[in-house]
């Protein structure tokens, strides 16, 4: 018994020192994959930067050879599949170089190989693709195509790529009727991005295109009678972008030249009947970082919103102006009396970089400047206006009237107080497109975004003070309800946005833009509260929320969007007529956001 027992602790004993001796080698295992993995990379990289070494074959075997080396020695670290994925790609690029059928072959085999040996591998639906990809574009095999698309379907039903084979094999195949939602497209340049096309019904028109530019940043607005389906191209040499608006024919109305942009990122626009339910736009490219698009409804609209490496002020209100670079037809090849143009509407005009009224009397002494703050400008929105008159009390204020007179006496403290530039995206009694509003900010480089609204509710006791922050999710229905009637439309469309906007979310997210603009909410929302309470007596505060609203999507800035009050409730529509009563919102606005710079400004000690 006691021998039997020592046996048991001797092998305890082993098995513990074995453990201990391979934990470290398995560690070792991966850290030598990966530098091997780099090393190969390195290689790669070397290759494509030598157009002479590009020219020989023998360049192109050896970084093969090079991946294939990590896959044999270490074919259990994670560098593996990315390794066997890169030399099916060297493969596909080798064939794009010199045609020879032999490495198209080559290309072939080996995205199928990595796929069924890398079935999880989040580049395995990818190879599929580039399968469905190669078969059609050089080897006209769409059987193989088919059954290829079969496999990826199958195995990656939500995949982007299963999206994007389905748009590649609709036109030739005609075989695929699986439905999937749309979604918007917010990707940064090169990678693809399908929405996909969705069933059959009456043709949308496109009744016109506009755009507006300025800086790094263009926005193009293709309106529409009704909601969009949509896909996108990215294409090379030349560089464009080229939007399939499904289901819509152009406007007979819609003349039939490109329309000149020339701003630094797009050169110009142009749009056709590309098919007999498809109207194709294509944006000709100077240069470009990301892209966004998305939908806004009521009226229905494409918003395509463009970020180059910096641009000029447009000329294109001259419609003589002409593209710099003849256009690219290739990609329109339609009937050509099918051919349109879209239409040549004078770009809105935009506020002056170069302001009177945004300068200080004395810029030395500007405590912006003081301070050495990032907040130097501020864009202030003067909530509807013009044909949009936003709520109406009950004894007939409107909203767009008490909104401007608050945000120019807001501009006027900001500037003699803070020392900031003021950016007003409306200064008189006009009518401003939602999605012009942030346009405007960013074009003229805004650090934060200030909207001034007086909300309304249906039972006139409501009163209240609240502000509120971008998002898809909102914080109650009253929360929703006052997103709806900013934005204009039903809460049913409203929630529909979602699908459609969420990944602009995540981008904002990730360049904490949310947070900022949260952290300005309370800053305003509390200085709102303090300020009114010894005027009113009682002040109903109903905090911070969250709810999507058109006037901040894609502001890339800390932004809100303030009810100041509820002009539905007949007591707070008489303090809002009063002037003393509207200075009082101002000031606190403005102390609000102060109290949000001062909280960024770096912190002077003074008598040391």
């Amino acid at each position: 018994m006691m021998k039997w027992g020592r046996s048991c602790i001797a092998a305890f004993m082993a098995s513990a020192i074995l453990l201990l001796i391979t934990a470290p080698a398995y560690s070792s295992y991966h850290s030598q994959a990966g530098q091997k993995y780099t090393i190969a990379l390195q290689r790669l990289e070397n290759l494509k930067k030598s157009k002479n070494k590009m020219k020989y074959r023998s360049y192109w075997i050896d970084c093969i050879r090079t991946f294939e080396l990590v896959e044999k020695k270490y074919p259990r670290s994670p560098s593996a599949g990315d390794a066997c994925f890169d030399r099916a790609g060297i493969h596909q690029e080798l064939y794009q170089y010199n045609r020879h059928s032999k490495d198209l072959g080559e290309a072939l085999q080996a995205y199928a190989t990595c796929q069924s040996r890398y079935v999880r591998h989040v580049r395995a639906p990818e190879a599929l693709y580039h399968i469905i990809e190669l078969s059609l574009k050089y080897k006209q095999d769409n059987a193989l195509a088919t059954e290829t698309y079969a496999k990826l379907a199958r195995a990656y039903p939500d995949s982007s790529w299963t999206d994007k084979a389905r748009a590649q094999l609709t036109p030739t195949a005609g075989m695929i009727h699986k439905k999937v939602r749309q979604e918007t497209i917010i990707r940064k340049m090169p990678v693809p991005v399908i929405a996909a096309p969705g069933k059959g019904g009456p043709a949308g028109v496109v009744r016109s295109i506009r755009y507006w530019s300025g800086g790094a940043y263009t926005r193009i607005v293709i309106d529409r009678d009704k909601p969009v389906k949509f896909q996108v191209h990215e294409l090379k040499k030349p560089d464009r972008l080229v939007f399939d608006l499904l289901d819509t024919r152009l406007a007979s109305s819609v003349e039939i030249d490109p329309l000149p942009v020339n701003d630094g990122i797009l050169k110009q626009v142009r749009s056709s009947q590309y098919g007999p339910a498809i109207v194709r736009v294509v944006l000709d490219l100077a240069s470009i970082k990301s892209y966004a698009a998305f939908q806004l409804h009521d009226p229905d609209r494409l918003v395509i919103d463009v970020t180059g490496e910096g641009g000029k002020m447009s000329e294109a209100a001259d419609p003589s102006t002409t593209a710099s670079d003849p256009p690219q037809n290739e990609e329109l090849a339609a009937d050509a009396g099918a051919q349109a143009k879209v239409e040549t509407q004078a770009p809105i005009t935009l506020p002056s970089k170069t302001h009177d009224g945004d300068k200080n009397t004395d810029d030395s002494l500007s405590l912006s400047r003081q301070l050495g703050l990032k907040i130097k400008t501020i864009a202030i929105d003067a909530g509807h206006g013009g044909r949009d008159p936003g709520a109406t009390g009950k004894s007939g204020l409107k909203e767009k009237t008490v909104t401007l007179d608050v945000a120019k006496r807001l501009a006027a403290l900001v500037k003699e107080r803070l020392g900031c530039t003021v950016i007003m995206t409306r200064e008189k009694d006009v009518f401003v497109p939602l999605e012009q509003r942030p346009f405007i900010a960013k074009y003229r480089n805004a650090d934060l975004f200030v909207s001034i609204h007086v909300n309304a509710n249906r039972k006139r006791k409501t009163r209240g003070i609240e502000t509120y922050i971008q998002s898809l999710r909102a914080s109650d229905r009253d929360a929703m309800a006052t997103a709806a009637r900013e934005n204009s439309m039903s809460t049913k469309r409203l929630s529909e946005l979602k699908s459609e906007l969420d990944r602009i979310f995540a981008d904002l997210a990730k360049d904490d833009k949310l947070e900022e603009s949260l952290q300005l909410a309370h800053a305003v929302q509390g200085s709102l509260v303090e300020t009114m309470k010894p005027i009113k007596g009682h002040v109903v505060n109903l905090g911070v929320k969250r709810a999507f609203f058109y006037v901040l999507i894609n502001t890339e800035m800390p932004s809100i969007l303030a009810e100041v009050g509820f002009i539905s409730n007949p007591d707070e529509e008489k303090l809002l007529r009063t002037e003393a009563y509207r200075q009082s919102i101002a000031e606190a606005l403005y102390q609000g956001v102060k109290n949000y710079v001062d909280a960024r400004s770096p912190q002077m000690l003074v008598g040391i």
